[in-house]
């Protein structure tokens, strides 16, 4: 796999959206669900900081943990140790883009070439000063290694671009890309120019690594020196990140009282532990919820026939999906990824459940009784939930479905059926929706899960990478929303939060773009 063909497994863990708006609690009793949990990193949090202390966090690790810079996004206890250690260029927050690293990018006429200005006074742990040399050295090390970065990295040209002034870089493009910023914004940590040993990069972070043990724990120190201390954290003295694999098992440790914070619990344990008053259930904001699909190849049978890609949407059930897949704390989508983002057209309408429209569908097709396989795992909670769920739905509507259960360990492993089978589940990891469109759809498509491109929807990608101005952006997101709606081979049916836990003492943990390796920079204990 090359380098701009990022593992999927790492882009679901990796690339995220903004956080933003509120979990109703109105939606989930509607849907018949459970109380809404608190949301991460808002009015819940309204606590004055307390510096001191040590915060204890239980994230899901791998038997690949790793300190190195390049492989930070590995597992979801090296990336929330990452995102302490090393500054990004910038970040998502609240559905924009906030710049750390990075003063201010901005593109020329035709976002062929992008400038980037670094902030003044950013120094490393050792006290070296931040310049733009570490930033290019630093994109050019991210691009040209099998990181998750250099996915979003492809289109940079990094022998073309350059430094202008230790404080201003250049990058040049190999083609326009309006969206630049966005990748830019996506974890493109940063350390110093001419780094070797990138186990024990430097880092300008809030943080430093003093100890670490794979599969046991790492200690992390708050820097004094912290460039941006004066506008926020660190609070905290100290944080110990624990790997824990088994989710019940990192939940079952905060009640202990082991840990302080445990990411990534599921719904089932969510909902039973809602009333439970030792414990906080914390969701993300909708913005960074993620997308249940069913992908159907568009290039392989039945599907070739538009006939049986809109029976298939028709044929399922959204609203039980919600109630049985979800257990009410997600909501119903409506064959479009990323709703509640700014770029998502609000104007699509909802997709009706109508098994007698899919039948007169399939009769006039043809395809009466058609036989499908649905490829699926539990490799993420929702997915053979979603296969299992869609078999009856599918035989109302005149489908004879059958469930292909692929084991967890196997089912990203095998590239070549991910890109023909002609039916599967998908989870949709949220981010930023041009991105996301990008990765899954079109000619230079990483995943192209849902078949090969076409001349039609390659010339709306290429109107959309070339929009400039944020009207522009928007309507040229539109234009392939609307695209994919009417002629795309993803069934999006349900959107379903993620979930941690924590103690009622536990604040300022931030999403800042990744709920499930929150930024825990600005993270304190209450008294």
């Amino acid at each position: 796999m090359t380098n701009n063909q990022i593992s999927r497994r790492s882009l679901l863990r990796s690339i995220g959206a903004g956080a933003g708006l509120a979990v109703g609690a109105g939606l989930l009793a509607a849907c018949g669900g459970p109380a809404a949990p608190t949301l991460l990193g808002t009015a819940a949090d309204s606590v004055s900081p307390r510096r001191g202390g040590k915060l204890k966090a239980a994230f899901a690790g791998s038997s690949a943990e790793s300190t190195s810079v390049l492989q930070a996004t590995g597992s979801a206890v090296d990336y929330v140790r990452a995102r302490l250690v090393w500054d990004t260029i910038g970040e998502i927050d609240g559905g924009a883009t906030v710049w750390r690293v990075a003063e201010s990018v901005e593109s020329n006429a035709d976002a062929t070439r992008w400038t980037v200005r670094i902030r003044d006074g950013i120094t490393f742990s050792d006290g070296r000063r931040l310049t733009a040399q570490d930033v290019l050295f630093s994109l050019r090390t991210l691009a040209s290694n099998p990181t998750t970065q250099s996915g979003l990295l492809g289109g940079l040209d990094p022998a073309a671009s350059s430094i202008r002034d230790p404080r201003t870089l250049d990058l040049q493009l190999r083609a326009p890309d309006g969206f630049f910023d966005l990748a830019l914004a996506q974890s493109m940590f940063v350390f110093p120019d001419a780094t070797t040993d990138f186990e024990h990069a430097l880092g300008s972070g809030p943080f430093v690594l003093k100890s670490w043990t794979r599969g046991s724990s790492g200690l992390l120190a708050a820097r004094t020196d912290y460039w941006a201390a004066a506008d926020g954290g660190p609070y905290l003295d100290e944080i110990e990140l624990i790997p824990v694999a088994d989710a019940g098992a990192r939940l079952n440790g905060l009640k202990a009282g082991q840990f302080d914070y445990a990411g990534g619990i599921s719904l089932t344990a969510a909902r039973a532990e809602a009333d439970n008053t030792g414990v906080r259930i914390v969701t993300a904001p909708k913005e960074l919820w993620s997308d249940l699909a069913l992908s159907m190849n568009l290039a392989t049978a039945p599907f070739g026939t538009p006939e049986a890609v809109r029976a298939v949407k028709y044929a399922i059930d959204r609203e039980a999906m919600v109630r049985t897949v979800t257990l009410g704390y997600g909501e119903v989508a409506d064959d479009a990824l990323g709703r509640h983002q700014p770029w998502y057209d609000s104007s699509l309408a909802g997709r009706a459940h109508d098994p007698e429209q899919a039948r007169r569908l399939l009769s006039a097709a043809g395809l009466d009784g058609v036989r499908l396989s649905v490829r699926t795992s539990d490799y993420e909670y929702g997915t053979l939930e979603s296969a299992t769920s869609f078999v009856q739905q599918g035989q109302a509507a005149g489908f004879t479905v059958a469930v292909d259960k692929i084991p967890a360990a196997d089912y990203y492993t095998d590239v070549k059926a991910l890109l023909s089978t002609p039916l599967q589940t998908n989870l949709y990891h949220a981010m930023p929706l041009p991105l996301q469109l990008s990765f899954f759809y079109g000619a230079q498509a990483a995943y192209p899960f849902t078949g090969p491109s076409n001349t039609t929807l390659d010339g709306l990608m290429t109107a959309m990478h070339a929009a400039i101005g944020d009207a522009r952006r928007i309507a040229a997101v539109h234009d392939v929303q609307h695209y994919l709606y009417e002629q795309g081979g993803d069934a999006v049916f349900a959107r379903i939060p993620p979930v941690a836990a924590a103690r009622p003492t536990v604040h300022g943990v931030q999403p800042r773009g990744f709920f499930d390796y929150p930024c825990l920079r600005d993270a304190f204990l209450a008294a």
